[in-house]
């Protein structure tokens, strides 16, 4: 049997040796790109809202603040125009909320009557008033 193991043994041929052909990229050559810099001063920190009340608001004109207080009077007009009057009854309101043309519905305004209710946005003074133009209802904080 010996024999017979060397025959075989001697009748394997060597493998032949392959040589692989190197991997080529047919897409263009790119050079990296560099990320951006950041640095501090191109992000402004975020200036925290502040809670005011609404006698507070004409020394905050231009600020984004919440003005949280009690609801003396909700007006609305012949236009659709509804005002929320804090701090006495218009015309002595201190401070005013002002939707424009149903962009809140008119009863969910008056619904607010005589509740102590927050109200967030830009503070604006218009003919002499100070007011938070709201234009959703997510302004109203309750």
């Amino acid at each position: 049997m010996l024999a017979s193991v060397l025959i075989f043994v001697a009748s394997c041929k060597p493998r032949e040796e392959t040589t692989v052909a190197p991997v080529t990229n047919s897409l263009p050559a790119v050079a990296p790109v560099a990320a951006p810099v950041v640095t501090n001063a191109a992000v402004a920190p975020a200036k925290p809202v502040i809670t005011i009340t609404p006698e507070q608001a004409r020394n905050h004109i231009g600020e984004t603040v919440i003005v949280t207080g009690k609801v003396f009077d909700v007006h609305p007009t012949q236009k659709g125009d509804v005002f929320i009057n804090f701090g006495g009854k218009f015309p002595n309101a201190t401070f005013s909320a002002v939707c424009f043309q149903g962009v809140i519905p008119a009863d969910q305004l008056t619904a607010l009557n005589g509740k102590t209710i927050s109200v967030t946005g830009p503070i604006k003074e218009y003919n002499g008033q100070v007011e938070i133009v709201l234009e959703s209802a997510d302004q109203i904080l309750k």
